[in-house]
C-alpha cells in the first residue's frame, strides 16, 4: 500500500529547453561517450516536438530524467535515455519511473528499449536485463545496431507493451526503427547503411 502511494506521487514533468544544460552535464557523466549526441543535436531534436525531455519528480524533488521519442508511424514510444541522479540511485526508483511512464502514456502501445548485451564480466548488464524483463519487456528477434558517429554498436532491442498490447511484428519494428533513425540520427551520413544491416538488406 505504501509503495502504491509513492508511485502516485512520482511525476514526469516536461523540462524547458533552456534548462537542458544541467541534464546534459549529468548525461556526460552517466552515459558512455559512444552513446552520446552533441548538445546542439539534442536542442534541434527538442525543437521538432516529438522528442521529449521529462524530469522525474518525487514529492517536488528532481530525482532523474527521461528522453524519449514519440513515433507517429505505429503509436509507440522509443526510450533514448533514462537516468536517476547518482544520489538517488539504488532506492527503487527504476520500477516507479516505468509505472509512472505507463500510466502517463497509456494511449501508446508500448515502448522500445535499446539494451546492452549481457556480459558476465560487466554485472550491470546482467542486472539491467533482469530489471527490464521483470517489468514485462521482451527481447525482439532483431539483429539491432545503435548508430553513432563511429559506425554502430551491437545492442539488443526490447519492447515493453502497455495495457497488455501484443509484441510488434518484425516488419512493424523495422518501420519504427526507420522512423527513429530518420528523426534521431539523421545527421549521420551512414544511417541508411546501419538500417540495411539491421534489416538484412546487404
Amino acid at each position: 500500500r505504501q509503495f502504491r502511494k509513492r508511485v502516485l506521487m512520482l511525476k514526469l514533468a516536461p523540462v524547458e529547453i533552456q534548462n537542458f544544460k544541467d541534464v546534459y552535464e549529468d548525461m556526460l557523466e552517466q552515459f558512455p561517450a559512444c552513446e552520446m549526441k552533441d548538445y546542439n543535436t539534442f536542442i534541434n531534436l527538442f525543437e521538432q516536438g516529438q522528442y521529449k525531455l521529462l524530469s522525474v519528480v518525487d514529492d517536488n524533488v528532481r530525482i532523474g530524467y527521461l528522453l524519449l521519442y514519440e513515433s507517429s508511424v505505429e503509436n509507440v514510444l522509443w526510450l533514448d535515455y533514462i537516468a536517476v541522479f547518482r544520489q538517488y540511485q539504488s532506492k527503487g526508483y527504476g520500477r516507479m519511473i516505468f509505472d509512472s511512464l505507463i500510466n502517463q502514456f497509456n494511449t501508446y502501445k508500448g515502448i522500445y528499449l535499446e539494451v546492452e548485451k549481457a556480459d558476465e564480466s560487466v554485472i550491470n548488464t546482467i542486472r539491467r536485463i533482469k530489471f527490464y524483463k521483470s517489468l514485462g519487456a521482451k527481447k525482439l528477434d532483431i539483429n539491432y545496431f545503435y548508430p553513432n558517429k563511429d559506425g554502430c554498436i551491437d545492442l539488443d532491442l526490447y519492447f515493453l507493451p502497455f495495457c497488455k498490447a501484443e509484441l510488434p511484428l518484425k516488419e512493424v519494428s523495422f518501420r519504427v526503427i526507420k522512423d527513429v533513425f530518420n528523426a534521431l540520427h539523421k545527421e549521420l551520413s551512414h544511417i541508411d547503411n546501419v538500417y540495411c544491416k539491421i534489416t538484412g538488406q546487404y
